[in-house]
């Protein structure tokens, strides 16, 4: 025989059928939100090294002024603390990606495609290996290039100029960045086709892969320290070592510490779930409390009453569990994929372990029974008289509620919502709680949005140049600058000489951190005019340069805080630049938004450093017109080639914008899709408090009802609670995105090198109003509708 407890809790529970299922919705959304991050973290953290590792990266990359024999690379191969040692080479030029339009290109040049071991691609799409006389791109860097497999590009090289190659196929390589992040079509061929090309590249860098302590970058300095000793013993010049961060991905560190605050925010919004929970047992039991008074003073126990109603939360919470969590499952694997997609990676195995899933199944049952376990026992252990004095709402006497009685704004529906809204404290606080926390993660994501915008318009009123194009041979600067002036579309230009063949000079053998693109842990050297109109040189330490400086150097703040960094204003810094090591004193750093790490010297001082011949190979052009760079850029070309100055390389200042603004967005996206997960849990949550708040008033309504009040004066109080409750979490949501989004601003700017400053816009926090002022009346119009319809009898029956 079925306990007649057992009975009534089926029936109470299927008569709050709607209320429940509100739970449900809310713990699912929750767990599918956990087991979204949780799984991609899993999954990316597992795959993001096991991607890059597939490659045998090299431990270190040592630049030789020679191309070295094969009795050398043998001998090299022979040593006891180096495992492989294979030779390379990479070459830089541009490539057309629609008539006059083009995009930088880095070519990697290895003696077997096929064969080699260190640093090696995997085939994706066509011939494989390539024919001699064809290219191969990188799978991520075929989009940028606007062609399929089989058709013909146009490359520009330093020595053979301009030639036409077909693309043989797609590679994927796992050292390199994503193509469209950093604008750079990355390509790959054998000495073979560069010779039949035209153009001949020595195979000077030599790539190891150390025998001991692979992960420590101290150790494979000492070991390549020494190996470059050796070889320098046997007549090979050893000019540069390059060692990148050892196992780890170009954004290794970035996946990490985005993938982790993810899945923190993501528990959060499982937490207001379990937090919803006990808001709705908690309501629910507050309406049986004289029933429960009834059977404890028939012989119920403290236990008889309670764990059923729990047992009917864990079977709440097993339901939703088993909704949200293949959901999670599915959006995970779409978030990965795409991950891959942006971050370049092969995913070897997708699937989510299977101790995770095991864990994900526990939170949605555990934390809702431990969230609504203090109101359960609250509810079964009430003594019997002082359950049945209850009466609802109207019993609470707290100095809150009779200050709320004394409440007046003139319109009885706004006073009534006011006075309601402030009568269950506790109730109040947990759904502000949920509201809140879900709105301070929208305004934290508006907030980041607003500061990536900041930072993009920054950048783009700092970088005052439109165009920037190196020249295949230095040339006069009066020769070039008469020939672009007299352009009408060029404002103005200067000369901006380069090298990236620079690093701080550590004694010996010149050692760099950086990946095999170059792009990642590198900065570069320049020639800056010091009254320079192409930069807004804004100095936030010490100056700028200045007329004279023949010692000084400016430090922009990527390269303070990257290579620079502890480097102070007045200090001496010593860098090996092409290979030549100067002395110079710190003059300043400088703010450069979303730029690279870059140092700049006085002309004359750059000439000294680089051994150069007073010849100027880097310009930098601002156009009348902001618009229609590309086409600017063709007619420029053309300009410079009848005078017989070739551009060996350009880019706009757009492209190089995109290539530095496509690091942060993803994140931002992701917090977005976060706090719209908690906000449905928030909005789930006002819902279910309302729905409990009218059914507590069903006596009041049907006591309005009776003096005359319309079914319309009943919806606009509940609807103006949720508003009023809405508008509440509303400042409350403004409060806590303060905190929180300086925290989350300081994470993204570890991540991306650069200052992110979060702010509160007055259009962020307008929308947030809004957004949740709609939500709250949303929330509020199924309870409103529902009270509005109880007619006088109904109410008195009800209560």
């Amino acid at each position: 025989m079925i306990a007649p407890r057992r009975i009534k809790l089926w029936r109470d529970a299927v008569a709050a059928r709607g209320r429940l299922a509100l739970i449900v919705a809310a713990i699912a959304a929750s767990v599918a939100a956990l087991a979204t991050m949780a799984i991609a973290s899993a999954v990316l953290m597992r795959e993001v090294p096991r991607s890059y590792r597939g490659s045998n990266p090299a431990s270190a990359q040592l630049e030789l002024a020679t191309e070295p024999d094969a009795t050398w690379l043998a001998a090299v191969r022979q040593r006891p603390d180096i495992a492989q040692a294979d030779l390379a080479a990479t070459l830089r030029g541009r490539v057309e990606l629609a008539p006059g339009e083009w995009a930088p290109l880095l070519m990697f040049v290895v003696p077997d495609l096929a064969t080699s071991a260190i640093n090696a691609v995997h085939p994706e799409a066509g011939a494989w290996p390539p024919a001699d006389g064809t290219l191969l791109v990188e799978r991520s860097a075929l989009p940028l290039t606007r062609r399929a497999i089989g058709a013909a590009i146009t490359i520009e090289l330093p020595g053979a100029g301009r030639r036409s190659v077909t693309i043989a196929g797609t590679v994927h390589d796992p050292g390199v960045a994503p193509a469209g992040q950093e604008q750079t079509v990355y390509g790959y061929v054998t000495p073979r086709t560069l010779a039949g090309l035209g153009e001949r590249v020595p195979l000077n860098l030599l790539k190891v892969v150390v025998a001991h302590d692979a992960g420590n970058a101290a150790a494979i300095e000492r070991t390549t320290r020494a190996l470059a000793a050796w070889l320098a013993t046997r007549g090979a010049t050893v000019e540069q070592i390059r060692i990148p961060p050892p196992g780890r991905h170009p954004h290794q560190s970035q996946m990490d510490a985005i993938l982790t605050m993810l899945t923190g925010f993501s528990a959060l919004a499982l937490v207001l779930g379990a937090v919803l929970c006990a808001t709705v047992i908690g309501g629910w039991l507050a309406q049986q409390v004289r029933q429960i008074a009834i059977m404890k003073a028939i012989g119920a126990r403290t236990h008889q009453v309670a764990v059923p109603t729990l047992a009917l939360v864990a079977l709440l919470g097993l339901l939703a569990t088993a909704i949200g969590l293949p959901l999670g499952m599915l959006a995970a694997d779409a978030f990965v994929r795409a991950i891959s997609q942006l971050l370049n990676l092969r995913l070897q195995d997708a699937a989510p372990p299977r101790e995770l899933l095991a864990l994900l199944a526990v939170p949605g049952v555990a934390l809702p029974l431990l969230a609504a376990l203090w109101p359960v026992l609250a509810a079964a252990r009430r003594g019997v008289r002082d359950a049945l004095d209850d009466h609802g709402a109207a019993n609470e006497t707290s100095r809150l509620a009779r200050w709320a009685a004394r409440i007046g704004t003139g319109d009885i529906a706004l006073t009534l919502a006011l006075r309601n809204s402030l009568r269950r404290r506790t109730r109040l606080v947990l759904t502000l709680a949920l509201l809140g926390a879900a709105g301070a993660m929208l305004e934290t994501s508006l907030a980041l949005r607003t500061a990536w915008t900041d930072d993009v318009a920054l950048a783009a009123k700092q970088r005052r140049w439109d165009i920037e194009l190196a020249l295949r041979t230095p040339a006069p600067w009066e020769r070039i600058a008469e020939r672009l002036r007299a352009l009408p579309i060029v404002q103005a230009v200067e000369p901006w000489n380069g090298t990236s063949e620079v690093s701080i000079a550590g004694g010996g053998v010149d050692v760099v951190y950086t990946y095999p693109d170059g792009g990642h842990g590198g900065f570069t050297l320049r020639a800056a005019p010091p009254a320079t109109a192409m930069i807004s040189p804004r100095a936030i330490e010490g100056r700028w340069l200045r007329d004279g400086d023949d010692d000084a150097v400016v430090l922009n703040t990527s390269a303070r805080s990257g290579a620079f960094a502890g480097a102070r204003v007045g200090d001496d810094i010593t860098l090996t630049v092409n290979h030549r090591e100067s002395r110079w004193r710190l003059a300043g750093v400088i703010d450069e938004t979303l730029t690279p790490g870059a140092a700049y010297v006085a002309p004359s001082a750059f000439e000294r450093a680089s051994g150069g011949t007073g010849g100027v190979s880097t310009l930098r052009i601002a156009l009348r017109e902001r618009v229609g760079a590309d086409k600017a850029l063709a007619a420029i070309t053309q300009a410079l080639a009848r005078d017989g100055l070739v551009v060996r390389a350009a880019i706009t200042a757009d492209r190089f914008a995109a290539a530095q603004g496509g690091h942060v967005a993803i994140l931002v996206a992701a917090l977005g899709f976060i706090a719209l997960l908690m906000a449905l849990v928030g909005l789930l949550g006002l819902a279910s408090a309302l729905s409990v708040a009218t059914v507590e008033r069903t006596r009041e309504f049907g006591v309005m009802r009776a003096l005359g009040a319309s079914r319309g004066l009943v919806l606009r109080v509940v609807l103006a609670e949720g508003v009023v409750i809405g508008a509440a979490s509303w400042a409350l949501a403004v409060g806590l995105s303060l905190p929180l989004s300086a925290v989350v601003g300081r994470v993204l700017a570890s991540i991306s090198a650069q200052d992110l400053a979060p702010r509160l816009a007055g259009s962020s926090v307008a929308t947030l109003l809004a957004a949740l002022l709609a939500g709250a009346v949303v929330a509020s119009l199924a309870p409103a509708l529902r009270a509005s319809r109880w007619t006088v009898r109904q109410s008195l029956a009800l209560a």
